[in-house]
């Protein structure tokens, strides 16, 4: 990937990240009591972003860098701010005053305390893409071997399935052999239409945007999803799934036959159907997504299996895109 195209998806997605952490920042300030789980997503979110900008330095222009750190301060000020208004204020005493120091030995704040030690612990990744396609079924065979983590970004696809779940689907594979997986470490989707993702469960987080019209299974640590409608979302995950700015979404369970032939099982506790709406920040339940009905979906309902041709291919969407 050049640099130029490096710079440009890296401001794309880092937009939307801070659109994303921006945004659960106002649903904390909304709440009352305090989410202190929400709270604490926010904190490794923002962490996680601030990482992502140090391990990109050098393939970044250097004003472009500057706006993304000053993005982050003001993003960590405001959390600061928030952490020190939600704190229990302490009763009046009367207490002697500490001998100066030479040097500082004052405690960081909880959230910069996050935000700095994530960025010393490297973990080697890689960054991979899946853009620009359309009436294709997608395997692994796109994508290079490799034993590092990965952050995929997959972006720009129409009428597409994409398979990436290691299980033998094809015809004549022995039930015991097991596809091999990539080990995805973050996913960033964006721009997709009438398109199957059939993912597997990964060890981070899913940021998506602008989806239409699709079909969406993944497991995963964190799952927000913005500016999407008419999709079906089959989820694993044990944080709350956010949602803002969607309509005509509907949640159902990961499939469990999926999640058998997988290393990473479903995680518990099941919270698919937790899904807190940005764009309704009420009592009331958001009619912006509902419960699916899968239990007509069978093993055998799947687009498991590779498909060559495009009438196949128009044929497999039509039975399991959202009707």
């Amino acid at each position: 990937m050049s640099t130029w195209t490096f710079a440009q998806e890296f401001g794309n997605q880092f937009k939307v990240s801070c659109s994303d952490i921006e945004s659960r920042i106002n649903f904390l300030k909304s709440a009352s009591p305090v989410d202190q789980e929400l709270f604490g997503e926010v904190n490794v979110e923002l962490a996680k972003l601030t990482k992502s900008l140090a391990d990109a330095t050098g393939s970044l222009p250097s004003y472009d860098q500057r706006q993304y750190e000053q993005q982050l301060k003001a993003l960590q000020n405001t959390l600061l701010e928030f952490q020190a208004a939600t704190k229990p204020r302490s009763k009046f005493t009367f207490k002697r005053k500490p001998p100066a120091t030479t040097t500082s030995t004052s405690r960081l704040p909880e959230v910069e305390n996050t935000l700095t030690s994530l960025p010393t612990s490297h973990i080697p990744t890689t960054n991979l893409t899946l853009s620009s396609r359309s009436y294709e079924y997608v395997t692994f065979d796109t994508f290079p071997s490799s034993p590092l983590q990965h952050d995929l970004t997959i972006s720009d696809l129409d009428h597409c399935i994409v398979n990436l779940v290691p299980y033998p689907f094809e015809p004549g594979v022995q039930d015991e052999t097991i596809r091999p997986q990539l080990d995805i470490s973050a996913l960033h989707v964006n721009n997709i239409t009438n398109t199957i993702l059939l993912l597997p469960t990964i060890d981070g987080s899913v940021l998506l945007h602008k989806l239409s019209n699709c079909t969406l299974v993944v497991g995963c640590r964190q799952f927000r999803m913005h500016t999407s409608h008419n999709v079906d979302v089959y989820l694993s995950i044990p944080s709350t799934p956010i949602i803002e700015h969607c309509l005509d979404l509907r949640f159902a369970a990961y499939p469990k036959f999926l999640s058998q032939s997988q290393e990473l099982e479903v995680r518990e506790p099941f919270k698919h159907l937790s899904v807190q709406d940005f764009s309704h920040i009420r009592s009331t339940p958001s009619p912006h997504w509902s419960v699916l009905d899968n239990s007509r979906k069978t093993k055998d309902s799947w687009p498991l299996s590779p498909i060559s041709t495009r009438e196949e291919l128009q044929s497999a969407l039509a039975q399991n895109l959202p009707q």
